[in-house]
């Protein structure tokens, strides 16, 4: 971020003009939104697992997860069609030993791997032990009904 600053503020004095003072603000608007679309935190609520973003949370209900675990396992690779950065790893990702899944994470230590309906879904929460543990208890009772 700071390069179309430095640039923006170089070129205006160099040339005095004030078009210049907004050359950064097509960089900034994109931070912007890669910042509220990135996860922030992962809750067990009534009727399933939320994806805290500041915009558009996700939920994942219990009767689409069938299991979670922690047993690490490759994520990422190819066809990325999330991103990478500053605020965390989104989106869908593919590679050939565990196919399409979706990563929602903000490190890549406290992973938890849920097994829903409609494929892999990599989560970050922290604690993760714990999480894996009450969400589990959640499920139970989902899956005998």
């Amino acid at each position: 971020m700071g390069v179309p600053i430095a640039l923006s503020v170089a070129l205006l004095a160099t040339t005095g003009e004030l078009a210049f003072v907004i050359f950064p603000l097509p960089f900034l608007g994109l931070v912007w939104a890669l910042q509220g679309l990135a996860p922030t935190g992962f809750t067990l609520e009534e009727p399933g697992v939320r994806i805290e973003r500041r915009w558009f949370p996700r939920r994942l209900p219990y009767s689409a997860i069938r299991a979670a675990d922690r047993r690490p396992r490759p994520i990422g690779g190819l066809l990325a069609l999330g991103l990478n950065g500053l605020f965390g790893s989104y989106g869908l990702r593919w590679n050939p030993r565990t196919g399409l899944h979706y990563l929602a994470i903000t490190n890549t230590r406290d992973l938890v791997y849920l097994h829903t309906s409609r494929g892999l879904v990599v989560i970050s929460p922290s604690p993760p032990d714990e999480f894996v543990a009450a969400l589990s208890a959640r499920l139970a009772p989902a899956q005998e009904a």
